[in-house]
C-alpha cells in the first residue's frame, strides 16, 4: 500500500517536494540538516515520507527557500526557532581511524552491523572528516526507503542533481558526473538492495576510477570485491575499571553526553561512572540502547535506569526506534535463520560452533552455513580468543530473539540441552585445570561462565540435584583459581540444603569442595565440619580416592585451627589411600601437606626433604601448574632457612612456568615471593614494586584473599621505605580482608598494623566487647591491671573481670598468651 501523502512540506506539497527542493538549493541531506539545526536521520525520515516535519521546521525551510528564491516568503505565523543543534558524534576515534586508513587503499568498503549499532552516525562522521581533509566532495545516499532496485540509480541521481533517466542510462550518465575529481559515494542503509549496489558500484568504478563508495548494510554484500568491516559496539568499561577508565570510555562518553543534551549541566558523580558502565555492558554497548536509556535522566537516577533498563526499551515512549531496526533486521531474515536465532538466545555469553551444535542438534553442514548468514546479517558477533572463534549476541538482540523464543513456546527442551551441555563442561574442569591445557581450558570457561551459571540455575529451579550437584562439586578448582569462593560457596550451600539427601555420594562430593573453599576463606571450622562429613560417607561407600580428598581437606583445616596432632593424622589417612591406590600425583599432594605442616612447627629441613621429594614426582608427572606450585612452596622454606639464592632459582622457574600457563593467581603468589627475597636482601624498593604487581594481578584476577597477601608485603616494605602510603595499604588490606570473612588474613592485616605502630580500626572476630578489646590492648602494651584500671577509670577489680571473661572466650592460658593475641591481633602495637 503506497505511504499517504506528506502534506507538511513548504507549500503543502508531498515529500517528494522536499526533496526537489533540496536538490534545487544543491544542498546534500547533511548540509541541509545542519541548515535545519536537525539530524541527517530526521532529514532522510522526512523525504522518505516516515515521519511528519514540526511546523517550525517547516518555517525554517521556508524561511531557507525563500532566501534563495526558490520558494514564495513563509506564511504569516510561520516563524518558530528552528529545531535544536543535531546531536553531537561522539568517540568511535580509533574506529575513524581505522576506517579513514581503509578507504584510502581500497575503492568498495561496505560497514555492516545490526540496526542501531550506529553505522549511519559513524559513516556520516567519516564523510564529514574525509571531506574536510581531503577537499573531495562526500555525497550521502540514504536508501533505506528503498525497496526496488529500479530505484537505485534514481536516488542517487537525486543525491548528485544529475537528470534520471531509468536504469538503462542513468548509471552511465551518473559515472560520468562522478569521474570530474575524486569523490566519496555513501550509499547507507543498502540492506533491501544489495544486488544492485554491487552492480552499480562496477559501472561506477569502470566510469570513475577515483571514485570511493562506501555502504552501509545490515547484511554483508555477497562480492568478494567489496572489503566487509563489521562496525562494533561501542568500547564499554571493564567490570572492574577505575572511574577514570569508565569516565573515558566510548560508551558511558556517549550516555553523559545525551544526558547532559537532555539535562543540561548534568555531570555524572564519581559513584555514578561504575553504575553507568555495568549499564552500558548490560546494553552490549548499542549506541542506540544506551541513547534512549540516557534519555531517562532527570526522571530516573542512573541506579534506577540500571535497574528499570529492560521496561525502559521495552515499552516505554522513545523505544519503538529501537524495536523497530531490530524487527525490521529480523524480517531480512529467511525463516531458518529466525528459527537458529530464537535457539541461539538461549546462550548466555560466548559459544562456540560445538556448543551450538550440541545444544540446538542442527547438523554441522547446516549450522555452520547458518551461523555464517547470521554473521553477515550483522546479528552475531564474531571473535578470536586465541584458540578458537566465538559468537555472541548483544544483550538487546538476545533479548529480542529470546522474547520471540518464548512466545513459539518451544524454548523448555532447548534449555535443557543447554543446562546438561554446559554442567558437563563444568564436570571436565577439575582435572583439566591441572593439566597442560589448562590455559586454554581457563579461556573456554572464562567465556562460558554466564552459561555455566545458567546451567546451575536450571538445575536448581527444575529439581534437577543429580545434575547441578556434580557440576558444583567439580568447579571448585575454577572458584579456587579464579576468586570466585563466595559465589562458590553459595551455589554449593544451595544443591546441599534441605530436603537434599546428605548421604549421597555426590554430595560427599559437594561437601568436599565446599570444605575446600572454606579453608581458603578462612572459615576453618566449617571446612573440617563439612570435610568430615563428606569423608564419613566416602569410607562407608569404600571410595579410597574422593576419601584422600576429604581427608586433606580436613587436614587442612585442622593445620591452619593449629591443630597440628589431628592434621597429621588426617594428612597420614590421605597419604595411606593414595599410596594404596598407586596415585603418584595424589602421592605428592600428600607430600607436600606434610611439608606444609612441617614448616608449621619449625622442622624445615624436613620440610624442604619432603617438597623435594613431592616436586620430584611432579616433573615426572609433567604436569605444569603442579611443578610450579611445588617451587613456590619450595621457594618459601628456602627463604625461611634463608638459602637465598636456591630460593631465587624456585622462584624464576616458577614465574617462567606461570606465565607460559597465563595463570594469574599463581603468578602473583610467586611475586609476592619475589617481594619477600627483596625483603630478605633489604632492598625495599624492589620489594615493593613485586608486592604492587602480585597485588594489581591478584585484584584482575579477582583474588581477593591473595590481594590482602601482597598488600600487606606492600604496607611492610613501604614503611621501611618511609613512605607514608604504607598505612593505606594496610588500611585497604584490612577493609578487604573483613570483608571477604577471612579471619586469618585479618590477623595477619592487624599483626602487620601493629609492627608499624598502628592499631586496627576492625574489633576482633572472636565475640569480646569494645571494653574487653580495650582492656586486652593495654595488658598487651605491658600495663599491669592497676596501670589499666588508671588508664580507663575502671576499679582492679573489674579490670580482673574482664580479663577472665577474655581468658574463657578466647581460650587463653594467662598473661603472656593474652600480651601475645594482643599484638597479633592488632590491638597493641608490636613491642620494640
Amino acid at each position: 500500500m503506497p505511504a499517504p501523502a506528506d502534506r507538511s512540506a513548504p507549500g503543502g506539497e508531498p515529500s517528494a517536494r522536499l526533496r526537489e527542493l533540496r536538490a534545487s538549493l544543491e544542498l546534500s541531506q547533511e548540509k541541509l540538516a545542519q541548515r535545519l539545526g536537525v539530524s541527517f536521520a530526521t532529514v532522510n525520515r522526512w523525504e522518505n515520507g516516515r515521519s511528519r516535519m514540526p511546523a517550525r521546521a517547516v518555517a525554517a525551510l521556508e524561511e531557507l527557500a525563500a532566501e534563495s528564491g526558490r520558494a514564495a516568503p513563509p506564511a504569516a505565523g510561520r516563524t518558530a526557532p528552528a529545531d535544536p543543534p543535531a546531536p553531537a558524534f561522539v568517540g568511535r576515534e580509533q574506529e575513524l581511524a581505522e576506517l579513514r586508513a581503509l578507504a584510502a587503499k581500497h575503492s568498495l568498503l561496505c560497514l555492516v552491523g545490526p540496526g542501531g549499532i550506529g553505522k549511519t552516525r559513524l559513516v556520516t562522521e567519516l564523510a564529514r572528516r574525509m571531506e574536510l581533509e581531503q577537499g573531495a566532495p562526500a555525497t550521502v545516499v540514504a536508501l533505506d526507503a528503498l525497496r526496488s532496485p529500479r530505484m537505485l540509480t534514481s536516488a542517487i541521481a537525486a543525491q548528485l542533481g544529475v537528470r534520471d533517466g531509468g536504469l538503462a542510462g542513468t548509471a552511465e550518465r551518473l559515472a560520468a558526473a562522478l569521474a570530474d575529481s575524486p569523490r566519496l559515494l555513501v550509499l547507507d542503509a543498502a540492506e533491501q538492495v544489495r544486488d544492485s549496489v554491487a552492480e552499480v558500484a562496477e559501472v561506477l568504478l569502470g566510469g570513475a576510477p577515483a571514485l570511493r563508495i562506501i555502504v552501509t548494510s545490515r547484511r554483508a554484500l555477497d562480492d568478494p570485491r567489496w572489503l566487509t568491516w563489521a562496525v562494533p559496539p561501542l568500547r564499554c568499561p571493564a567490570p572492574r575499571a577505575s572511574a577514570q577508565e569508565c569516565a573515558e570510555s566510548d560508551a558511558a562518553l556517549l550516555f553523559a553526553t545525551r544526558a547532559r543534551e537532555r539535562v543540561p549541566g548534568f555531570d555524572l558523580a564519581p559513584g555514578d561512572l561504575s553504575v553507568v558502565g555495568e549499564l552500558c555492558r548490560r546494553l552490549g554497548g548499542l549506541p542506540l540502547a544506551i541513547e534512549l536509556t540516557a534519555g531517562w535522566t532527570g526522571t530516573l537516577s542512573v541506579g534506577e535506569i540500571l535497574a528499570y533498563r529492560a521496561s525502559l526499551l521495552g515499552g516505554a515512549p522513545g523505544a519503538d526506534d529501537l524495536r523497530d531496526v531490530v524487527q525490521a533486521s529480523y524480517e531480512l531474515l529467511d525463516e531458518a535463520e529466525r528459527a537458529l536465532l530464537r535457539q541461539l538466545s538461549v546462550f548466555a555469553g560466548t559459544f562456540t560452533v560445538d556448543d551450538a551444535h550440541a545444544v540446538t542438534g542442527l547438523g554441522l553442514p547446516f549450522l555452520v552455513h547458518s551461523l555464517r548468514a547470521l554473521v553477515d546479517a550483522s546479528w552475531l558477533q564474531v571473535r578470536d580468543d586465541g584458540y578458537q572463534h566465538c559468537f555472541s549476541l548483544l544483550d538487546t538482540i538476545r533479548e529480542f530473539a529470546a522474547d520471540r523464543l518464548g512466545q513459539l513456546g518451544d524454548g523448555a527442551a532447548l534449555r535443557e540441552r543447554h543446562a546438561r551441555h554446559f554442567a558437563a563442561l563444568a564436570a571436565d574442569s577439575a582435572d583439566g585445570l591441572t593439566t597442560a591445557g589448562a590455559p586454554r581450558l581457563r579461556t573456554r570457561m572464562n567465556a562460558a561462565w554466564p552459561d555455566i551459571e545458567q546451567a546451575l540455575a536450571w538445575a536448581d529451579a527444575a529439581g534437577e540435584t543429580e545434575l547441578g550437584r556434580p557440576a558444583a562439586a567439580a568447579l571448585w578448582r575454577w572458584w579456587l583459581t579464579s576468586g570466585r569462593l563466595t559465589e562458590g560457596r553459595g551455589w554449593l550451600a544451595r544443591f546441599l540444603a534441605p530436603p537434599h539427601d546428605l548421604q549421597a555420594p555426590s554430595a560427599a562430593r559437594a561437601m568436599a569442595a565446599a570444605s575446600v573453599l572454606a579453608n581458603e576463606n578462612g572459615d576453618y571450622q566449617a571446612a573440617a565440619e563439612q570435610g568430615t562429613a563428606a569423608l564419613c560417607v566416602f569410607e562407608a561407600t569404600g571410595e579410597r580416592e574422593p576419601a584422600a580428598f576429604a581427608a586433606t581437606t580436613v587436614g587442612s583445616a585442622y593445620r591452619y585451627i593449629g591443630d597440628f596432632p589431628a592434621a597429621r593424622q588426617h594428612f597420614g589417612r590421605a597419604m595411606r589411600l593414595r599410596r594404596a591406590l598407586a596415585d603418584p600425583r595424589g602421592v605428592s599432594v600428600s607430600l607436600n601437606n606434610l611439608a606444609l605442616l612441617a614448616i608449621d612447627e619449625g622442622d624445615l629441613a624436613a620440610a624442604r626433604d619432603l617438597l623435594e621429594e613431592s616436586l620430584l614426582i611432579k616433573r615426572q608427572l609433567a604436569e605444569p601448574r603442579s611443578v610450579a606450585v611445588g617451587l613456590l612452596n619450595l621457594s618459601e622454606v628456602l627463604l625461611r632457612a634463608r638459602h637465598f639464592e636456591r630460593a631465587e632459582r624456585a622462584i624464576e622457574e616458577g614465574v617462567a612456568i606461570a606465565a607460559e600457563l597465563g595463570d594469574r593467581q599463581l603468578t602473583g603468589t610467586l611475586r609476592c615471593n619475589q617481594g619477600q627475597l627483596a625483603d630478605e636482601r633489604g632492598d625495599w624498593a624492589a620489594a615493593a614494586v613485586h608486592y604492587t604487581e602480585a597485588a594489581e594481578g591478584h585484584r584482575v584476577g579477582g583474588h581477593q584473599h591473595d590481594v590482602v597477601v601482597a598488600l600487606i608485603g606492600l604496607g611492610r616494605a613501604l614503611h621501611r621505605l618511609g613512605r607514608g602510603e604504607a598505612v593505606r595499604q594496610l588500611r585497604d588490606a584490612e577493609a578487604l580482608a573483613a570483608g571477604i570473612g577471612n579471619a586469618a588474613d585479618l590477623a595477619s592485616v592487624r599483626a602487620a598494623l601493629g609492627e608499624i605502630g598502628e592499631l586496627s580500626e576492625i574489633p576482633p572476630p572472636a565475640g569480646i566487647t569494645a571494653r574487653e578489646a580495650q582492656v586486652l590492648g593495654l595488658l598487651g602494651r605491658g600495663l599491669t591491671n592497676r596501670e589499666i584500671a588508671g588508664e580507663l577509670y575502671l576499679s582492679v577489680s573489674t579490670v580482673e573481670r574482664h580479663l577472665a571473661t577474655v581468658y574463657r572466650k578466647l581460650g587463653l592460658r594467662g598473661r603472656v598468651e593474652a600480651a601475645r593475641y594482643a599484638v597479633a591481633n592488632g590491638l597493641a602495637p608490636v613491642p620494640h
